[in-house]
C-alpha cells in the first residue's frame, strides 16, 4: 500500500431479489461511516432494485436480472467483470456481501495489502478438531486436500487450517480482478459438467487461494455472527472473543428447521 497517499477504494454489493434490497440503506451507511475514512470510497450495486432507491454521491447501479438462488453468488464473478474496465480505475476492490453491517472503524493499514485480502470463516476458526468444508469432488475445478500453515502454540507446532469466508474480500485491483477472470473460469467448467461446488463461489475462492495464498488474512472481527452463540464461537471454536467490525446478519427469510438442527448438532460437539 502506497503510505500517505489517498487511495481509490471500490466496493462491491450484489442485491439482486426483494428480500435483499431492504439491506442495502444500512450498508451503505456502515460503508460512508466507518471503511477506509480518508480515502474516495465508491460503492457499485449489481441490482433489480426499481430506479432511484439508493442514490447519491459515489453510489453506482449496474441494471442486473433476478435470478434464483445460487446463481446470484456462483456468478458474481461474472457480473464484476462485465464492468471491468470501470473498476480497474481503482487502486482496491473489495467485495462485501449485501447483508452485512460494518460497526468499526476499517483502515487501510488492516486491509489494503500488496495483494489479496480474505477473512477467515467464524464458524473454523483455531478450533483443531473441526474439519472445515473444502470442495470434496476431485474432479470439481474447487478442490483442494487442505489449506493452512504451521503454528507454534505453547511451545508445540500444529497445522492451523484456513478456511475463507466468500462475504468479505478482495485486495490490489489487478489481484483481484486476476483471481475474478479465473474463478469465473472455473465456475463456468464446472457448471458445464452439470456440477456446483460444495459452497459456490466460496469453494473456488478457497481453491484460488489455496493456490495463491492472500497477502492479508482477516480474523472473524470481519464475519462476526450477529447470532453469536457464546457457547460455540466463544468457547468451542475460537478459544477467545472478537470485537465485531463487519456483522453477518441473520435473514429470517432463509432461516430454516434443518439449520436450526445443524446449529444444535455442532453446540453438542
Amino acid at each position: 500500500m502506497a503510505e500517505g497517499r489517498k487511495l481509490k477504494i471500490g466496493v462491491l454489493v450484489i442485491s439482486l431479489n426483494p428480500p435483499y434490497w431492504s439491506f442495502a440503506r444500512e450498508l451503505i451507511w456502515g460503508v460512508q461511516t466507518f471503511f477506509l475514512k480518508g480515502h474516495d470510497v465508491d460503492i457499485h450495486f449489481w441490482s433489480d432494485m426499481p430506479e432511484g432507491t439508493v442514490t447519491g454521491p459515489g453510489i453506482h447501479v449496474h441494471p442486473t436480472e433476478p435470478a434464483q438462488w445460487p446463481l446470484p453468488t456462483l456468478l458474481r464473478y461474472n457480473l464484476f467483470l462485465h464492468q471491468e474496465e470501470k473498476l480497474k480505475d481503482y487502486d482496491y476492490l473489495f467485495y462485501i456481501d449485501v447483508d452485512m453491517l460494518i460497526v468499526d472503524w476499517i483502515k487501510a493499514e488492516d486491509i489494503c495489502g500488496d495483494g489479496l485480502t480474505a477473512a477467515e470463516h467464524p464458524g473454523y476458526r483455531l478450533r483443531q478438531n473441526l474439519y472445515p468444508p473444502y470442495e470434496p469432488n476431485p474432479e470439481s475445478t474447487a478442490y483442494i486436500p487442505m489449506s493452512g500453515k504451521v503454528v507454534e502454540e505453547n511451545g508445540q507446532k500444529r497445522f492451523q487450517p484456513y478456511y475463507y469466508a466468500g462475504g468479505f474480500q478482495g485486495g490490489r485491483t489487478k489481484d483481484w480482478l486476476d483471481a475474478c477472470h479465473v474463478m469465473k473460469k472455473r465456475i463456468e467448467l464446472d457448471f458445464n459438467r452439470n456440477y456446483v461446488a460444495r459452497w459456490n463461489d466460496e469453494s473456488h475462492w478457497g481453491r484460488f487461494l489455496y493456490e495463491n495464498p492472500p497477502a492479508i488474512v482477516l480474523d472473524p472481527s470481519y464475519i462476526y455472527p450477529d447470532s453469536l452463540i457464546a457457547e460455540y464461537y466463544v468457547k468451542q471454536v475460537w478459544g477467545r472473543n472478537f470485537s465485531p467490525k463487519i456483522i453477518t446478519i441473520t435473514k429470517k427469510f432463509t432461516v430454516s428447521k434443518e439449520g436450526g438442527a445443524a446449529v444444535s448438532k455442532m453446540l453438542a460437539m
